[in-house]
């Protein structure tokens, strides 16, 4: 079966709409955590999801957060072309992630990094092909 992400901009200006074409992408294997994947209020601890996906076959990941924080990818060493193997995430804008190197073995949420800021949720989906 074939998964497809269809990543887009739409900005909204008095005489209408603009919308870009939009980025897709295809795989044949999709991981989606759902929103109620916990993100800790500031000064709690990180939350550890069980997830592992191949940089081979990778073709894209979209994050969106409802609080700002930080996702650690663990085994992952480059990420869109940097050498880093987090991702951070301001409130309530997605993210995408075209590429990565190294098969990730699992993903840690960091709490809110706003000094008193409370807990939140976060949406990962992940495509690629297995």
């Amino acid at each position: 079966m074939a998964y497809t992400q269809t990543y887009m901009q739409v900005v909204t200006v008095p005489t209408g709409q603009i919308i870009d074409p939009g980025i897709v992408t295809t795989g044949d294997t999709i991981i989606s955590l759902a929103p109620s994947t916990v993100v800790n209020a500031n000064g709690g601890g990180a939350n550890a999801i069980v997830a592992a996906f191949p940089a081979t076959g990778f073709q894209s990941m979209v994050l969106l957060a409802t609080v700002p924080c930080v996702v650690t990818f663990t085994g992952v060493t480059v990420i869109d072309g940097v050498s880093t193997s987090d991702v951070t995430l301001t409130a309530n804008v997605v993210r995408r992630v075209a590429a990565i190197t190294t098969a990730c073995t699992a993903i840690s949420v960091g709490a809110n990094t706003t000094g008193a800021g409370a807990a939140g949720t976060i949406q990962i989906s992940i495509l690629y092909n297995a």
